[in-house]
């Protein structure tokens, strides 16, 4: 369940509850910059939507302080000033809504996509950094058979495979326990 934080007068939030009905959200509302503040540094949100304009603060910089503290980070603004908002915001990747109905659910289906696109480049990632960690404790292993014990490269894969096979364990253990070994 995802923790939305709604900065926003009470009848405002109220709509944005009724827009967010469908999904499984947990709602906290604040209503001014300072509180709104406070809970972005004490409670981990998957987003936060901000609705302008607020009674104490800018709107505006309760969106920046959320989206520099790593929120997605939705703001809505009157039709009248979507554009030039969208323009300035975008850069800080703040998403900017009109408080249209449709609207808000066009920028919230943009951020569940592009949150959705990151977290697969975040377990891309993640793959191919272990996959390079293998890689390098596998070479070092090599090196390593290579130094003390006068294999060429095939002989110490071949060696390290081996042992691998004998023991039943993976490749990466293997080769752990070879540097491990000979360091």
């Amino acid at each position: 369940m995802e923790t939305v934080l709604v900065v926003a007068e009470r009848s405002a939030c109220d709509e944005i509850k009724r827009m967010l009905a469908l999904g499984s959200y947990t709602l906290i509302r604040a209503e001014n910059a300072k509180e709104a503040r406070m809970k972005i540094l004490d409670i981990s949100f998957s987003l936060v939507i901000v609705v302008s304009p607020l009674p104490a603060g800018s709107a505006k910089e309760v969106a920046l302080f959320a989206s520099g503290e790593g929120v997605d980070t939705i703001l809505i603004v009157p039709d009248s000033f979507v554009g030039n908002m969208a323009e300035v915001m975008g850069k800080y990747g703040i998403y900017v809504s009109s408080n249209s109905r449709e609207g808000f659910a066009s920028v919230l289906r943009s951020v569940r996509v592009a949150r959705e696109k990151v977290h697969k480049a975040e377990e891309k990632n993640r793959k191919l950094l272990e996959r390079l960690k293998n890689e390098k404790l596998l070479t070092e292993a090599k090196c390593l058979l290579a130094k003390n014990k006068a294999m060429s490269e095939q002989e110490a894969h071949a060696y390290i495979e081996k042992k691998a096979m004998n023991n039943r364990i993976s490749l990466s253990d293997a080769a752990m326990s070879i540097v491990s070994e000979l360091s």
